[in-house]
């Protein structure tokens, strides 16, 4: 799955991208908030400054994901802990 396709899927109303390969996708600034990202490999992704509040990634992973300046208020993170917060520089290494 591409970038575009995941843009024009969740602009369609998709949220329920669980277990998605994601895997070195570039979505910067992109409006993903309330998805549902949970158990997706997202190794290596590029999600800076993207809206990912109220995102679930319990069981995600993340390894070397950048988010950047990216929002996750709200957002449940891999280890089942709620992020309150934007987040200035982060780099991931959940397996």
């Amino acid at each position: 799955m591409d970038a575009n396709e995941v843009l024009r899927r969740y602009a369609n109303g998709e949220r329920n991208f669980r277990e998605a390969d994601w895997r070195g996708i570039s979505l910067t600034n992109a409006n993903l908030s309330g998805i549902d990202l949970s158990g997706a490999h997202l190794s290596n992704a590029d999600l800076s400054d993207s809206d990912l509040s109220n995102a679930n990634l319990n069981w995600a992973g993340l390894k070397g994901s950048n988010f950047n300046r990216a929002n996750l208020r709200g957002a449940k993170m891999p280890d089942g802990r709620k992020h309150n917060d934007f987040l200035e520089s982060a780099n991931y290494f959940f397996s």
